[in-house]
This record gives structure tokens, C-alpha cells and sequence, in this order.
């Protein structure tokens, strides 16, 4: 076999595996990403987010995040949070978390000002000098293999298994197969 095919069957068994030591063996988890191993000891009890879309799998699984990118589109009244990102806050009871403008960049003050236990960045852009930087702030579950090419269920599962959540971000990509499964499988109609 060819590394092309070998590379996703080997991030499918490291994610697995990062899976069984959250779910079976607790703390402390590794997860292998592009810049080597992140190692998380304890449960995260501050979860920060880089990048856009990371903060939408702890918001699914219940947790508000400390600090969170802003959006820099898509927002209609310019206050930096999109309107199902707004549900889901008022859902769990919650305020806004801080909001990184990375408009130049990761703002690496503002995410070190929310004093996080770890940073999900599975879906991002982070260059090796980034990675270094943030993981002077806290471990950072970062991307499997290249920049902004991580799929929805990658990020769940890594971004999951960061918080000791793997089992809970299984079940997530099971329910949100299943909404895809019955949305294909209803009549259509035609206007």
C-alpha cells in the first residue's frame, strides 16, 4: 500500500486509540496530531478554542468554553458570536466567552488571559511556531496531519478526546450521521 492510503488508516487507529485511553484509562490522554503527541494529565476544567468552528464541538457536548475565536463572518450584528452559536449560550444558561479577534493572527495574550487547561485547535491553520506558542499556555490538541483540512469527524473526535469526552463525541458523530442518514432518506420536495 501506498503512504497516501496507509496515512488515513494509521489516523483512524490514533484516534481510535486516543478514544479507548479517554474513555477506558482516563487521564492522563496523548493525542497524536501533525506536531507530535499533546499529552493532557487531568480533565480540563478550562477549555479554550483557536480558529473558527473548534468551540462548536465542547458547545455540543455541554461545555462553555473560557475564550473562543470570534467570527469574523457570517455574524449579522458584528458582536463577534453567529446565531446558533447565540442558541446554544442561552441553551446551557451561559454568557459570552471571551472572544479572540484573530483577524492578524492568534491573539496568544487574550487566549493566556483565560488561563485554559487545554486548547482545541483540530480545525485551524496552526503553523509549528503557533503550536509552540500556545503549548506555553496549556496543552493544544491540534490538527491530524495538514492545516484546514480536518473533517467534522475528525475534529470531534480529537477535540472530544482533549476534554475526556471521546465516548460523548462518538455518540455526537452517531447522532449527527443519523440526522445526515434521515435527511437523505426523506421525500424531497419539488417546487
Amino acid at each position: 500500500m501506498s503512504m497516501r492510503i496507509l496515512r488515513p488508516m494509521m489516523l483512524v487507529l490514533m484516534m481510535t486509540t486516543a478514544t479507548a485511553l479517554a474513555d477506558e484509562a482516563g487521564f492522563p490522554v496523548s493525542i497524536q496530531h501533525a506536531f507530535g503527541t499533546t499529552m493532557i494529565r487531568e480533565k480540563p476544567q478550562r477549555v479554550a478554542t483557536v480558529a473558527s468552528g473548534n468551540h462548536e464541538v465542547p458547545l455540543a457536548l455541554g461545555i462553555v468554553p473560557v475564550g473562543m475565536a470570534a467570527a469574523n463572518y457570517g455574524d449579522d450584528d458584528g458582536d463577534g458570536v453567529l446565531p446558533w452559536v447565540k442558541e446554544k449560550l442561552v441553551e446551557l444558561g451561559a454568557d459570552t466567552p471571551a472572544l479572540f479577534d484573530e483577524g492578524d493572527g492568534i491573539d496568544f495574550e487574550a487566549v493566556a488571559a483565560t488561563a485554559p487547561d487545554v486548547i482545541l485547535a483540530a480545525y485551524s491553520g496552526l503553523t509549528q511556531s503557533d503550536y509552540d506558542t500556545l503549548s506555553q499556555i496549556a496543552p493544544v490538541v491540534a490538527y491530524p496531519d495538514s492545516p484546514w483540512t480536518t473533517d467534522w469527524r475528525q475534529m470531534i473526535q480529537m477535540n472530544s478526546a482533549g476534554m475526556g469526552m471521546a465516548a460523548k463525541g462518538d455518540a455526537l458523530i452517531a447522532k449527527m450521521e443519523g440526522q445526515i442518514a434521515d435527511t437523505r432518506n426523506s421525500p424531497r420536495t419539488v417546487f
